[in-house]
């Protein structure tokens, strides 16, 4: 009886632990699982001159626990609530999980070549061992070593450059019609900070002592502000803490709905910093206004609904824009654009959400050509509305290549 209680309150212990996990992170370790076992399978299949090799075994064997062990710790530090587990988690899981795929790129390139030179081999020898083509094979194994290597070196400059000091870059944006009030008005957009293993308030905290230098006249937030719940309300109070000319103002981003929307809300309402959801408020210039609407997010961009979900929220931040200000659209996805131009009277929209996916090439996303109408990264126009996207503070995944962590600072000129 005994032995029954105790597995009973083992298995209650599990089932919490498992309710507990993000939806997310199971879907992130079954592909990792997917992933390491097809590669296992065309390594020890067609390049076995790699498999050959025992360190390269060893190395690949212990890849598989050690990358499981962080998703282990990523789901202990959510059951007990211990920040630094999770940081160590998700930075094992995420590197191994990278160089993998580097890996399997890697792989996946070179076995057409591999498989060619066998069938080659095979056909010209008719299944007869010569020198030559023992000879072949060797130097092929040894060059397309090449190609691996380049991978871990790229994964590796990835990781390093998304842990570099944020950049904060200079945008200048021009208006054939800006009020003279405006002119030189500095934005400083924060978008995507992302407070949690990857990105310290420690931070966030130097980020913001550099912006204070200098001197922005408005701060805007356009969501996914922190992932570590207790550490929400501290991050806003950072934020509200940089001394400006026109105080700091907030949309909303999937992560804040991933979070509890509620408590969120809370936290936001122990602040002065507005959250503006489907709304938009005046704020005095002189004789000019300058008007800020908040565009709310619909969690997933993907079904009809959720895109009619996005134009409606869009069309009721700005309908209450007077037609002479100049409207500022906040908003955590850049599509908004595609809705607020045909309306006419929205002049500037800063977004974030994509990261610029992480890999850029001269200042736009390696993915642009393929994505055009995700505004993935940079300046944008579409009528008289202009958009700029940013690569974002923070990330939930440590690797940027080309793509450097950015705050950037737009200033506005009259044309």
């Amino acid at each position: 009886m005994e032995f029954i209680s105790h597995a009973a309150l083992l298995w209650a212990w599990f089932e919490r632990l498992v309710a507990g996990i993000p939806r997310f992170l199971i879907f992130a370790t079954a592909t990792y699982v997917i992933l390491y076992f097809t590669t296992l399978a065309l390594v020890a299949g067609v390049h076995r001159h790699w498999w050959h090799v025992a360190w390269f075994r060893r190395l690949f064997y212990w890849q598989f626990p050690l990358t499981l062990l962080g998703a282990v710790f990523c789901v202990l530090s959510r059951h007990y609530d211990v920040p630094w587990l999770w940081t160590v988690g998700t930075s094992l899981f995420s590197a191994l999980t990278l160089y993998l795929g580097a890996f399997f790129i890697a792989v996946v390139l070179m076995t057409p070549v591999v498989l060619g030179v066998l069938l080659y081999d095979r056909w010209r020898q008719e299944g007869t061992e010569e020198p030559s083509s023992f000879e072949r094979r060797r130097f092929l194994s040894r060059g397309l070593a090449v190609v691996p290597a380049l991978g871990a070196m790229g994964v590796s400059h990835g990781i390093y450059t998304s842990y570099t000091r944020t950049r904060m870059p200079t945008v200048p944006l021009r208006y054939s019609d800006l009020p003279a009030e405006l002119e030189g008005l500095k934005i400083l957009h924060l978008s995507d900070i992302h407070i949690g293993p990857h990105v310290q308030l420690a931070d966030l905290e130097a980020l913001l002592a550099r912006a204070a230098q200098a001197a922005p006249d408005l701060i805007v937030v356009t969501g996914d502000i922190c992932d570590h719940n207790p550490e929400y309300l501290a991050t806003l109070r950072l934020i509200e803490s940089v001394p400006t000319r026109l105080g700091a103002y907030a949309s909303l981003g999937n992560h804040e709905y991933m979070r509890g929307i509620r408590r969120i809300r809370r936290h936001f309402d122990q602040t002065a910093i507005p959250l503006l959801v489907n709304e938009g408020l005046e704020v005095p210039m002189g004789a000019a206004t300058l008007y800020l609407g908040g565009v709310d997010d619909p969690r997933f961009l993907r079904s009809p609904a959720s895109y009619a979900q996005l134009r409606n929220s869009v069309e009721q931040a700005v309908s209450a824009s007077p037609s002479d200000a100049f409207t500022l659209l906040l908003s955590h996805r850049s599509q908004s654009l595609d809705y607020a131009a045909p309306l006419g009277g929205t002049d500037l929209i800063l977004a974030g959400h994509t990261h610029g996916f992480q890999l850029g090439m001269a200042g736009r996303s390696f993915f642009e050509p393929f994505f055009p109408e995700r505004y993935i990264w940079g300046h944008y126009e579409k009528g008289t509305t202009q958009l700029y996207t940013t690569a974002g503070v923070g990330h939930w995944l440590p690797f940027r290549f080309g793509c450097p962590p950015e705050a950037p600072i737009i200033i506005l000129h009259r044309a």
